[in-house]
């Protein structure tokens, strides 16, 4: 399969942030007193990473493995039941051009993930406590920065938003 530009720019637009994120918890973790003083900068970034990383992993592996996934749309088996079980991106992907379904069906599939765990996520914060609302509004945050970026992706590939 040729490399997908939806793919490399959503990838790319993820990593930066979490290179930032990165940089920023290993700066303070060199420095135990400046830590102290950004404890909760820095626990905020490390769920907000959380988010981030669990959207960048299902990108990636199925991403690398969508050859192998043709069977199950491109898809590792549990995303892929995510995503059939979307009738509106899971339609998308049917009427896409052949050409096109392994972008389609990584778009649709793990924005479909995403947003599972999103739903997940904000069904939690009701019953949270303090400090739990706000690693989840940061892991939330984190979600959805990483949608984003599939977002803009998809449109740069002139692909529409839903």
């Amino acid at each position: 399969m040729n490399t997908s530009e939806f793919y490399m720019t959503a990838i790319n637009m993820v990593n930066e942030e979490t290179l930032r994120l990165d940089n920023f918890c290993d700066t303070l973790d060199k420095d135990a007193d400046e830590k102290k003083k950004q404890i909760v900068e820095y626990k905020r970034a490390k769920y907000r990473y959380a988010g981030i990383t669990n959207v960048w992993c299902v990108l990636r592996l199925n991403y690398r493995n969508r050859a192998t996934n043709a069977r199950t749309n491109y898809l590792a088996p549990k995303i892929n039941e995510i995503f059939t079980s979307n009738e509106r991106y899971f339609g998308l992907y049917m009427s896409a051009p052949d050409d096109k379904k392994a972008d389609y069906a990584l778009y649709f599939g793990v924005k479909a993930f995403a947003e599972d765990k999103l739903q997940s996520l904000e069904n939690e914060l009701s019953l949270s406590t303090d400090w739990e609302k706000v690693e989840l509004e940061e892991r939330i945050d984190g979600i959805k920065f990483a949608i984003s970026c599939l977002n803009t992706a998809w449109q740069s590939e002139g692909g529409v938003i839903l």
